[in-house]
C-alpha cells in the first residue's frame, strides 16, 4: 500500500493561492470556490476528485477526477450558485479530495451575506 500525503486549504473568491480568505456570498449570485491541493508525497496520485458540501444549505459540488504528480499542486474551481433563499450566517461546508485509495477531509466556514 503507498503512503500518501495530500494537504489541502480551500481559497474562497479571488483568494491568492495558499490562502484562505472567507468573503461573503450573495444568495442568489453564482460565485466560485477555489480549493488547493497539495501532493506532499514520493508517488504520483490519480483519479482524485474534490467535493465540497455546505450541511445546512444542501449544496453539492464536485470536480472532474484528476491527477496530481508527486510533490505537486493544482487549485480547482467550483461554481455554484447560492441558493435565493439562503439565509445570512455562518455555514459548515466539508471539503474532501480523495479516490478509490485516499481520502482527506477538512471543514471551512462559508458566510452568507
Amino acid at each position: 500500500m503507498q503512503n500518501h500525503k495530500i494537504f489541502f486549504a480551500m481559497v474562497l473568491v479571488l483568494g491568492l493561492i495558499g490562502m484562505i480568505r472567507s468573503p461573503d456570498f450573495i444568495p442568489g449570485d453564482t460565485d466560485f470556490m477555489l480549493v488547493n491541493v497539495n501532493n506532499e508525497g514520493s508517488d504520483d496520485i490519480d483519479n482524485l476528485q474534490v467535493k465540497v458540501f455546505i450541511y445546512d444549505l444542501g449544496v453539492v459540488l464536485q470536480t472532474d477526477e484528476f491527477d496530481l504528480d508527486d510533490h505537486d499542486a493544482e487549485g480547482k474551481l467550483l461554481y455554484w450558485s447560492v441558493p435565493n433563499d439562503a439565509k445570512p450566517g455562518n455555514y459548515w461546508a466539508r471539503i474532501t479530495v480523495s479516490n478509490d485509495d485516499v481520502r482527506e477531509a477538512t471543514h471551512r466556514i462559508v458566510t452568507i451575506a
